[in-house]
């Protein structure tokens, strides 16, 4: 990733855009993964997660989903890097929740998720 400013404002730009989509997602410490909520978009690079009350950003979470049609369950830790909250809402094109980075994901999972988006025929989410 990286970032423009504008003013005191900074703008985050992405090398590939997010894709509709909507998957359950299971996430929480390293331990535990006992929260369940949706996913309503993927890239290789991360997730958003609509929830009604997100993490605080830098949280690190661990997530586990299953692509559909696939026999594979895609695993990894995240940092939430943005959240949009009812008294903050940064796009309204999103539900209130929380978007995440990967971190540590393997190629393998990274090829699955381009190969869901590929052949999914998934549209660009911005």
């Amino acid at each position: 990733m990286r970032y423009l400013f504008a003013g005191d404002t900074v703008l985050e730009q992405r090398y590939e855009p997010r894709y509709k989509t909507r998957l359950a997602i299971y996430y929480g410490s390293r331990d535990e993964k006992i929260m369940n909520d949706y996913a309503v978009n993927v890239s290789t690079g991360g997730i958003f997660i609509e929830t009604v009350i997100p993490m605080p950003v830098n949280t690190v979470l661990y997530v586990e989903f299953m692509l559909p049609a696939k026999d594979e369950s895609i695993s990894c830790k995240t940092k939430v890097t943005w959240t949009n909250e009812p008294r903050e809402i940064k796009s309204k094109n999103l539900p209130i929740g929380m978007g995440l980075q990967f971190l540590g994901i393997s190629l393998d999972h990274i090829h699955s998720i381009r190969e869901y988006i590929n052949e999914g025929g998934l549209e660009p989410a911005w």
